[in-house]
């Protein structure tokens, strides 16, 4: 009896064995199941930001190149897979400031952006795109090694920390550590790391970024004054905030012209050696000429 099962178990083995042993790589649609993924695994996600199916160049790239055998065998041991259709995933696009796709970010477990690869047609192989990430080895690596410096360190290490995360961080992948940004005044309230107007500026700016996409006002200006009297700016950095609370009261169509004149006279007075001075002092006399204007058409 056995002698004759023996071959079947044979065929058994020889049939199912490939099948069973062959690891398939799976593209997940969750961020946050990707990022648990990631910690688990010990691998950085891959996170492919793609748009809906009617989109061909997202469409090109994930069936000619990210669904390829080639692709998978490459990524299997390095990367958890995440494809996010942004145009059902708003909140996600928000949380990363993504403003185009297809994009490839590099994620580490904690979701901040390790590198980021544009969509571009010259990237049509597997050896392509390793050749890209190559070159971004060592600011891959900067980034890591920021990340544990923050994680390991507190006060004002920690924003010294921060500073070096953000300065390794891709321009474009900054929005994502708005949190850490937010706690620099808190972790430093002496500044004596010298960071915290930088990071207030930044702050600011950035939410006023975000308030002006959505449509709002309300505030708007205000911060940029509050941090340009109360805050720890360098002189620079107050000729910018006088600036752009100026800049913002022309784009809302304020018609209050002196106290624009008055913010962009504080500009010069904080900086008025700054490259942009002659900008700020040709926009006065538009504003005063505009002012005038005003002024007349009034008395008439």
């Amino acid at each position: 009896m056995h002698k004759r099962l023996f071959p079947l178990a044979i065929f058994v083995l020889v049939f199912f064995l490939p099948v069973s042993c062959k690891k398939p790589v799976l593209w997940q649609t969750d961020l946050d199941a990707a990022l648990r993924d990631s910690e688990s695994s010990g691998r950085s996600v891959f996170a492919f930001f793609s748009g809906g199916e009617l989109d061909e160049k997202s469409y090109e790239f994930r069936s000619e190149l990210l669904d390829t055998d080639e692709f998978k065998m490459f990524a299997k041991d390095k990367y958890v897979l995440l494809n996010l259709d942004l145009s059902s995933a708003e909140q996600v696009a928000a949380r990363y400031g993504l403003s185009s796709y297809p994009t490839v970010y590099i994620l580490s477990k904690d979701g901040y952006v390790l590198s980021i690869i544009q969509y571009n047609e010259a990237i049509n192989s597997v050896s392509v795109l390793e050749d890209i990430l190559w070159e971004q080895t060592e600011g891959i690596n900067r980034v890591s090694e920021a990340i544990e410096k923050v994680q390991s360190s507190s006060g004002v290490e920690k924003v010294r920390s921060i500073d070096s995360l953000y300065e390794a961080t891709p321009v474009a992948g900054r929005k994502i550590l708005a949190q850490l940004v937010k706690q620099v005044p808190l972790l430093d309230p002496d500044n004596a790391s010298g960071l915290v107007g930088k990071y207030e500026f930044i702050s600011v700016y950035d939410e006023a970024i975000e308030a002006i996409s959505e449509g709002r006002q309300d505030g708007v200006v205000e911060s940029f004054v509050n941090i340009a009297e109360n805050g720890h700016l360098d002189p620079a950095q107050t000729f910018e905030a006088y600036y752009n609370a100026a800049y913002l009261m022309a784009l809302f169509a304020s018609d209050d012209y002196d106290r624009m004149l008055d913010f962009l006279r504080k500009a010069m007075e904080a900086d008025n050696e700054n490259v942009r001075a002659d900008d700020v002092t040709s926009l006065m006399n538009t504003v005063s000429q505009m002012r005038d204007l005003v002024s007349a058409d009034l008395v008439d």
